[in-house]
């Protein structure tokens, strides 16, 4: 069954009566998520949150209250007029409360960090049916647990989000960027960390294509860019002269890596350059068409994210981890923050040889101190390599806050973490 309340009253009124009835309930907001977070494996209750649309602007807190099912370039239209977005930026169109859920990030960490730094408090549904606040929506408290991050990510499996605060920015009305062609990712990616160090303060965006991702974009979206690994820059600002000045610094950082200065392209309109964000925007349905097959790949979209002292390796290693395989290897990279996905086109026959692949990858991101999920979520996709990264205590101890807040585990059963031990076996 799918219910579609309007209000975070009428989602409050479902769950208690699922809750009555110890029916499973699984919330779905714009179904954009990467890992089955919102598929109803159990059965039970589907509880779809797009009616809740609810948008206010407090301008002077630099605040907006969002209902969970706004999507994201929803929310950026409403706040434009006003010249204010919200910072976060992943290359689908989710819903807020969707992003919130996962703990979702994308294009624009570097300058506005993730979902979680940009969400304030959340009203939320417990798995009783009870309403609440997770925090005053004042600029600093220090009143109590931190609920707000405890919700943030969980998926649904402790509650429901319903509605939202989150911080809105000064949209600046200066855009300006470039590609810089790279002849192998390492030099790409030591190009990235030695600019993050430098910090340009006006690059917004850092993106990374490899060489086989930028033939499946242009496949795609019938670009021309040479097949080599590209850097995206994106800067934004108030000063055009300090603008080009940051990305000359990364240019120069970027020559001094191997690329050739003449290849490098400036644009000092933004707009101009749009094109080709979209075609970065689409590389996940670029990748199921690259190899040309008809009716498309599959395709496993992978999700690391490595501390930037690993990343020129990792990313090297990912790409020789595929070619050794006979895989197609589609890389595009939020590349500033240590974050790139791996997108692997293929057919059922392929099987073996990708799910060889992803636990190299994963093996690898665990030697370094990386993380098996830098913002696509756990959903059930991700739990045996969630458990792998955290370990047995870590993993206890998010039993132990299932375990408290639903006792019943009708919340998203099965989802972020492997199923409850039985009570009496519970150790931290």
């Amino acid at each position: 069954a799918v219910v579609t309340p309007a209000t975070p009253e009428e989602v409050a009124a479902v769950v208690r009566v699922c809750a009555a009835l110890k029916m499973p309930m699984t919330p779905r907001g714009a179904g954009t998520g990467k890992e089955g977070g919102a598929i109803p494996y159990t059965g039970g209750v589907v509880i779809c949150l797009e009616r809740l649309r609810r948008m206010e602007l407090r301008e002077t807190e630099m605040m907006a209250v969002v209902g969970a099912g706004v999507y994201k370039e929803e929310l950026n239209k409403f706040l434009a007029p006003k010249g204010l977005l919200f910072g976060p930026d992943p290359a689908s169109n989710p819903s807020i409360g969707g992003m919130a859920s996962t703990g979702s990030s994308g294009m624009t960490t570097l300058r506005y960090g993730t979902t979680k730094e940009n969400v304030v408090s959340l009203r939320v549904v417990t798995p009783q049916g009870d309403l609440f606040e997770t925090r005053r929506p004042v600029r600093k408290s220090s009143s109590g647990y931190e609920l707000t991050q405890l919700y943030m990510g969980s998926e649904g499996t402790l509650g429901i989000i319903c509605e939202l605060i989150v911080r809105v920015r000064k949209q600046p009305p200066l855009r300006s960027g470039g590609l810089l062609p790279f002849a192998n990712v390492e030099a790409a990616v030591a190009t990235v960390v030695a600019a993050v160090h430098a910090d340009p303060p006006s690059m917004l965006r850092c993106e990374l294509l490899n060489a086989d991702g930028v033939e499946a974009t242009n496949a795609m979206f019938n670009a021309t860019l040479p097949c080599v690994p590209t850097l995206f820059l994106e800067m934004r600002g108030t000063d055009m002269e300090q603008m080009r000045r940051d990305f000359d610094m990364v240019a120069d950082i970027a020559t001094a890596h191997g690329c050739h200065r003449e290849q490098i392209l400036f644009a000092s309109d933004g707009a101009e350059l749009d094109d080709k964000w979209e075609a970065r925007r689409g590389c996940s349905l670029a990748a199921r068409r690259v190899r040309g097959i008809k009716g498309g790949d599959k395709v496993l979209s992978t999700d690391v994210c490595v501390p930037l002292r690993h990343l020129s390796d990792c990313v090297a290693n990912a790409e020789g981890f595929c070619r050794d395989l006979g895989l197609k290897c589609v890389i595009c990279a939020h590349i500033a923050d240590g974050n790139f996905h791996c997108l692997i086109p293929h057919q059922h026959a392929e099987s073996e040889r990708v799910m060889d692949f992803e636990e190299k990858l994963i093996a690898q991101a665990l030697a370094c101190e990386g993380t098996v999920s830098g913002e696509h979520g756990i959903g059930i996709g991700k739990v045996a390599n969630s458990c792998r990264e955290h370990g047995p205590v870590h993993v206890a101890v998010q039993h132990a806050v299932k375990r408290a807040l639903d006792p019943h585990n009708l919340m998203n059963p099965g989802k972020v973490l492997p199923p409850l031990p039985p009570a009496s076996g519970a150790k931290l």
